[in-house]
């Protein structure tokens, strides 16, 4: 083989090369970064948080889209950082840790929260809409002579918001909906009475801002 085919196979090697190159891999996380705003958690209650059910659908590494009335997409090359269970897990945990510092009613009071999330709905339509709907349990407990027992609560909590476009703004609208879940949580532990029902729902802006109950 001449030099001239030398250089042309080798050049077309580099083109193949190129070519196959596989399209690069975002991973997201449900954690929000903190506020800079506000000052440092520094609650002393213990925070377990525990996601006792997922649908099994959205039990894998890939982000999943609504793309119609009966289609959903896996997104290859769009995955979560960790497994989603994690994610909604330890978000949810930091988001109650940054409330609970300044809630009032609660600080002193009790020494753990435990929590348990049963997540029935968690989906979105890029550019429309990010759909999280869950139940949960806690239960806040209280050691020491002037313990004031133990306090349970069940409720159920949905959000549906509008969200911006691209994968990345479908992440923020669940990080939004995950921080609005905590709020309702928080609400909920300073208000009412042990061993009330309720049931929440919140809707929260494409920018975080306004929500209501109903």
């Amino acid at each position: 083989m001449n030099g001239y085919h030398v250089r042309f196979a080798l050049a077309w090697l580099v083109g193949v090369g190129v070519g196959c190159t596989s399209a690069p891999v975002h991973y997201y996380t449900l954690a929000a970064p903190p506020d800079k705003n506000l000052p440092a958690a520094q609650t002393n209650l213990a925070i377990d948080v525990r996601v006792v059910h997922i649908p099994p659908q959205l039990n894998r590494s890939e982000l999943m889209v609504r793309a119609g009335p009966t289609e959903v997409t896996l997104l290859e090359n769009e995955r979560w950082a960790s497994p989603l269970r994690d994610e909604i897990k330890d978000a949810l945990r930091l988001e109650l840790q940054r409330r609970l510092d300044r809630a009032p009613g609660l600080r002193g009071d009790f020494t753990r929260l435990t929590l348990d999330v049963d997540v029935q709905q968690l989906q979105a339509e890029l550019g429309q809409y990010a759909l999280l709907e869950a139940s949960w349990n806690a239960t806040l407990s209280a050691t020491g002579r002037r313990s004031n027992g133990v306090r349970a609560t069940a409720c159920t909590f949905q959000s549906d918001e509008k969200i911006h476009t691209g994968y990345a703004g479908m992440v923020e609208g669940y990080q939004r909906e995950i921080a609005a879940l905590a709020d309702a949580i928080v609400t909920v532990l300073t208000s009412s009475a042990s061993g009330s029902d309720c049931h929440k729902s919140i809707e929260v802006s494409a920018d975080g801002s306004g929500s209501k109950d109903r």
